[in-house]
């Protein structure tokens, strides 16, 4: 399988947006690959594994890839985008990729910075999503366990909320499991990288469970739901 230079660009701006805090972290891989539209096959995925785990190879990427058709400079920014709020805000040498991610591609500091406050309300809206769907996950059993009620609270501080709505969704969801109907389908429904993102933001929660067995069983239900394949779902289980 031959990806696009576009689907490359793709690929090596997450790469490095990845790689801007340090060096890769679990699970980050899989969820760079879901930023394409496609599923890449068994050898095209194992060489972008490698690929994104090299910073040296991703720099020479980013300096010899021709630019992308102007129609998908904007797409590629945005899952680069994706990429720096997946763990809920973007730091400052995510920040600083970006910029010069986009002044690669022709985008002007000013309009880069209308984009990206766009993407984070979109990013905001997915952690509405993802503080329901972990809610949902957390009361499968029908009792809140102490280190349950302790990994839910970090994982809305790491979503790209305000402190203040954290606090409400806190209230609400430890309180009583959301009333969501159709659970698996509202997932489906969304982008497939948003998919993926919610799984990889849940997926901790399952451990935390005294019925691990419960949440294991849910959360690759989820996954199939997601057309996320089983394989990738079980290593965003127990990354």
């Amino acid at each position: 399988m031959h990806l696009t230079p576009e689907q490359e660009w793709i690929l090596v701006a997450c790469g490095l947006i990845a790689h801007a805090d340090g060096e890769i972290k679990p699970g980050e891989a899989d969820l760079i690959l879901t930023m394409l539209d496609e599923h890449l096959d068994e050898a095209e995925s194992r060489r972008w594994f490698r690929m994104l785990g090299d910073l040296n190879a991703l720099h020479r990427l980013f300096d010899d890839l021709p630019p992308p058709l102007p129609a998908f400079t904007e797409t590629t920014l945005e899952r680069a985008w994706a990429m720096a709020l997946a763990d809920g805000e973007a730091s400052a040498a995510e920040v600083a990729m970006m910029e010069r991610i986009a002044a690669q591609l022709g985008v002007t500091p000013n309009e880069l910075a209308r984009w990206r406050r766009q993407w984070t309300e979109q990013a905001a809206d997915l952690g509405e999503h993802i503080a329901a769907f972990a809610a949902v996950m957390i009361h499968l059993d029908g009792v809140l366990d102490p280190e349950e009620i302790d990994q839910y609270r970090a994982l809305l501080g790491r979503l790209p909320l305000t402190p203040e709505r954290r606090d409400v969704l806190a209230r609400e969801y430890l309180s009583k499991r959301p009333e969501l109907d159709h659970v698996g389908a509202r997932l489906a429904a969304l982008p497939r990288e948003r998919r993926f993102a919610v799984l990889r933001a849940i997926g901790p929660l399952v451990s935390a469970s005294s019925r691990a067995d419960l949440g294991r069983d849910f959360f690759l239900e989820l996954a199939a739901f997601a057309a996320v394949p089983r394989e990738q779902a079980l290593r965003l289980l127990y990354a």
